[in-house]
């Protein structure tokens, strides 16, 4: 619930935000408890929320590009029959994309992981 602090109270669904920039400052109440703000601060937040949702996407391919990388090194490994690290160092460091940040990353930080699960995952 938003109430405008200056003014009458006037009770806001969060739906009509645009009503916000009409207002010097606002009270949100939760349960009982208040938060007085600016307006400018509260649309702040729903513009900031969009920000947010979309990095959160971004963060979320990114996950699963790794995730695809690494799978896919290990599948590299295991049907090329590697059972050592050094082998599968060698052998990773012939096929990774050299310019793939994500595949250096890999190669250069999780080596142990992607060894350790072409021997010893099914």
């Amino acid at each position: 619930m938003i109430n405008a602090v200056n003014s009458p109270i006037i009770i806001i669904d969060l739906r009509n935000v645009g009503l916000l920039k009409y207002m010097n400052n606002v009270k949100l109440t939760l349960n009982g408890t208040c938060l007085y703000m600016k307006s400018t601060t509260v649309l702040f937040f729903f513009e900031l929320e969009q920000y947010v949702e979309h990095v959160f996407y971004e963060l979320g391919q990114y996950t699963h590009d790794i995730n695809k990388k690494f799978e896919y090194f290990v599948s590299f490994l295991k049907q090329n029959y590697i059972i050592n690290k050094s082998d599968a160092a060698n052998t990773l460091y012939k096929i990774y994309d050299k310019i793939s940040i994500i595949e250096c990353e890999l190669i250069a930080y999780v080596l142990d992981n992607i060894v350790y699960a072409a021997l010893h995952e099914k």
